[in-house]
């Protein structure tokens, strides 16, 4: 890589258009390295490009004596606001029917509703220990709290990826994470386990794409379930990022699980931010109710843009259909994400 025979003369977009936002640090380097072959770049540009190569554990990036710590730990504190149609854990104000039978619940057990406001703590590290290959690790706690019901939600999670470029751009993934939530009336956890294989290439003149596919084994309190994994990312040639991940899971007897799931994601630059919309469906089925099944379609749409320096709004909206229309859902959703203050 040190030898692409690079001349500092004139700026080069190639870190605009390839650090996108949404694109992995191997996508980004890939297209950066494409796009400055036989090109003049300025020394700003080279140093951001061997930065970038170094943290994905390159150790000789463009061959500045610059060097990437191996280890290296973040920690983060940062404000919540969000919106939430279910901050109890609670249950649908609607009455249950099933065929000839009506169930009408407590209205100490409906779901309550409203503005959450919080703080959130994050621990976030990486530890490269060969030539492309790291660990990256990551825990979380965050507590927010309604003053509308005097309730609140408190979120725990924990990752760790061991990421390993075994050649000519070919990786291989094996990943872990867990997080539990507490409600008021509800106590929920899940895990997952994954090992994913992907390729990046330039799947035309201009456009960078990263291929993925893998599997997925998922827990929950009541079961676990084998999903397969499929994603396919790309840097377009006018900068645009978009991305396409597909969920195949198969079937367990009387439990409502995922069976198949898409969503897709395109960022692009608008006024100078990353404007970033993304859509998503999936359809669950198996679970059953008193003997009678239960099956859901769910459709989410939502959009994210910095509204300023330190800020970004998030507003989206997401019906869920069931068979049994109890769990009918059709809910507005919003909220804001601060920037971390790391420390």
């Amino acid at each position: 890589m040190a030898a692409l025979g690079l001349s500092f003369f004139l700026p080069c977009v190639a870190s605009a258009a390839c650090y996108v936002e949404g694109a992995s640090g191997r996508l980004g380097n890939y297209c950066a390295l494409d796009k400055i072959k036989g090109a003049r770049i300025d020394l700003r540009t080279a140093k951001l490009i061997d930065y970038k190569l170094k943290l994905e554990g390159n150790q000789s990036g463009l061959g500045f004596p610059s060097r990437v710590k191996p280890n290296s730990v973040s920690k983060a504190i940062y404000p919540i606001l969000s919106y939430s149609d279910n901050i109890n854990g609670g249950n649908s104000p609607e009455p249950l029917v099933l065929g000839n039978l009506t169930f009408i619940g407590k209205e100490e057990l409906f779901r309550k509703e409203g503005v959450l406001a919080g703080v959130g703590l994050g621990l976030s590290g990486r530890y490269i220990h060969d030539e492309g290959r790291y660990l990256s690790y990551g825990v979380n706690a965050s507590y927010a709290h309604s003053p509308k019901h005097g309730i609140g939600i408190a979120t725990t999670s924990a990752n760790v990826c061991s990421v390993n470029h075994v050649k000519n751009w070919w990786y291989v993934d094996v990943c872990a994470n867990t997080s539990r939530v507490r409600k008021d009336i509800a106590d929920s956890s899940n895990s997952n386990l994954s090992v994913k294989s992907s390729k990046v290439f330039e799947s035309s003149d201009g456009v960078y794409s990263e291929a993925s596919f893998g599997i997925n084994r998922y827990f929950s309190e009541s079961y676990t379930q084998n999903q397969f994994i499929f994603g396919y990312d790309t840097i377009h040639s006018n900068g645009v990022f978009s991305a396409l991940n597909i969920t195949l899971g198969e079937s367990i007897k009387n439990e409502l699980t995922t069976r198949f799931a898409v969503r897709g994601r395109v960022s692009r630059q608008l006024a100078n931010k990353s404007l970033t919309l993304t859509a998503g469906y999936s359809k669950a089925d198996g679970g059953k109710l008193f003997g009678v099944e239960r099956n859901e379609n769910t459709y989410s749409v939502s959009a994210t843009y910095p509204i300023w320096r330190n800020f970004r709004a998030t507003v989206g909206y997401r019906i869920t259909d069931s068979t049994i229309d109890y769990f009918d859902v059709r809910t507005p959703s919003f909220g804001i994400q601060f920037a971390p203050i790391k420390f």
